[in-house]
């Protein structure tokens, strides 16, 4: 195809789309909701962390592993994912779920190749059986927000 075809061909294009725009001027209208649709949000008051409550779900976000003012040492990995759970755990029950409704974990881990073991030791004597799905990403000490903090975590859970 040479190009005078091609220019041709383009110049045909806007009077095609005339013609379906005038068939398209007699057929009946369809009316189309103006409203944006959204998802109903309810905040979760009570949970000592931040937890959104959305139909039956719940998002739980941004727990840290170590608060200086509940405990004055940071701990190991092994602790801050302990106190994590147990945080997670309170809100959870604050919006009437439970650590057994929990679908997803998605942690932050810093150094997880020196930290992963005792994370994982901690983390199983709250999900010993069928426990979540979980995901992690790691991070540099320096990127976890506060120094001492070696795990951030949140969850999905279902809610009745």
């Amino acid at each position: 195809m040479n190009r005078r075809e091609i220019l041709t061909g383009l110049t045909l294009l806007p009077l095609a789309g005339a013609a379906l725009n005038a068939a398209a001027s007699h057929a009946p209208l369809i009316p189309v909701e103006s409203e944006e649709w959204l998802p109903k949000k309810q905040l979760i008051r009570g949970a000592s962390s931040s937890c959104l409550r959305s139909g039956h779900l719940l998002f739980v976000g941004g727990i840290g592993g170590w608060y200086a003012n509940r405990r004055p040492e940071p701990g190991d990995a092994k602790v801050q994912i302990t106190s994590a759970l147990n945080t997670m755990k309170e809100a959870l029950e604050a919006a009437g779920s439970g650590m057994h409704n929990v679908l997803q974990i998605l942690m932050t881990v810093c150094e997880p190749n020196k930290n992963l073991a005792r994370l994982n030791e901690g983390y199983r004597e709250f999900f010993a059986k069928d426990p979540p799905v979980r995901s992690f990403s790691s991070s540099k000490a320096s990127q976890m927000g506060r120094d001492g903090i070696l795990v951030q975590v949140g969850c999905i859970a279902y809610v009745d």
